[in-house]
């Protein structure tokens, strides 16, 4: 860095920034029956007001989210609705 020496008169300062890309955060998992273990397909996830379904494999996927603190909840009929 080095400093700038303005004189009298009119000066002129010119430059460029680098953009830096945002940060993201990816959130992944894997809904299971309490009981059996065994994956649950169909449970809706909401994060954001961004919505998932997990797979056969009860997986859940959100990408590109902003980092930072989440409320996220996990609903199925049948099963009791979980908020984290």
């Amino acid at each position: 860095m080095s400093d700038i020496v303005l004189v009298e008169g009119s000066n002129v300062l010119n430059v460029s920034l680098v953009p830096v890309a945002p940060a993201v955060a990816n959130l992944y998992g894997v809904v299971k029956d309490a009981a059996t273990g065994q994956p649950i397909q169909g449970v809706m996830v909401t994060i954001a007001g961004l919505v998932a379904y997990t797979n056969a494999s009860g997986q859940y996927a959100f990408e590109g989210l902003t980092p930072g603190n989440y409320t996220i909840t996990f609903t199925k009929d049948g099963y009791e609705t979980l908020v984290r």
